[in-house]
């Protein structure tokens, strides 16, 4: 009762985020699309989120798509996984196929950029150059000015289709295409 009455200014970050899950479901979406829902909150709440989500999901039998930058949420989350770069999908598959065999360039470099917890603690890897402006998306792929594996004269002309390489898993590359040079 107390909450109805105040302004969203008054509500602390995790309360404003369950004010908007239930503003958007409360006309019963059979899919809920959720921006960045557990940004800007402690880690407490991050999971409080992350529960109530899964719970309305099941009991709701709601599809769920979760966009986030973060890869920790998204392996507690996640059934199926799409990493975009420049707005294109470059990698698309189980969080299983995804998380234990990545294929783009771009997703292997958002994973050696992880600081790991476990085992011998090694230098994190830093995605070389800048993501150009959505504005000026560079010929060809889009990733190739920062990609370690680009081929000159391929893949900054040629346009990567998505493939599908097995099993569902889907990469947009030049590398696991047929080009002719």
């Amino acid at each position: 009762e107390r909450t109805i009455d105040t302004y969203p200014f008054q509500l602390s970050g995790g309360m404003r985020q369950r004010a908007m899950i239930a503003m958007a479901l409360s006309c019963y979406p059979r899919l809920l699309i959720a921006d960045e829902p557990t940004t800007a909150v402690d880690v407490t709440v991050q999971a409080q989120i992350l529960d109530l989500l899964q719970e309305l999901q099941e009991e709701m039998k709601l599809a769920i798509i979760f966009i986030t930058h973060n890869l920790a949420v998204v392996s507690e989350i996640a059934d199926e996984i799409a990493v975009m770069y420049l707005g294109k999908i470059v990698e698309f598959g189980s969080k299983e196929e995804i998380f234990n065999h990545p294929l783009h360039p771009y997703t292997v470099a958002l994973f050696r950029s992880i600081p790991k917890v476990e085992g011998k603690l090694e230098r994190l890897v830093p995605i070389h150059g800048n993501v150009p402006s959505s504005y000026q998306i560079p010929e060809g792929c889009s990733f190739h000015p920062r990609c370690e594996n680009a081929i000159r004269g391929v893949c900054d002309v040629t346009s990567p289709e998505l493939i599908d390489v097995g099993s569902g898993h889907k990469v947009r590359c030049l590398i696991y295409q047929k080009v002719e040079v």
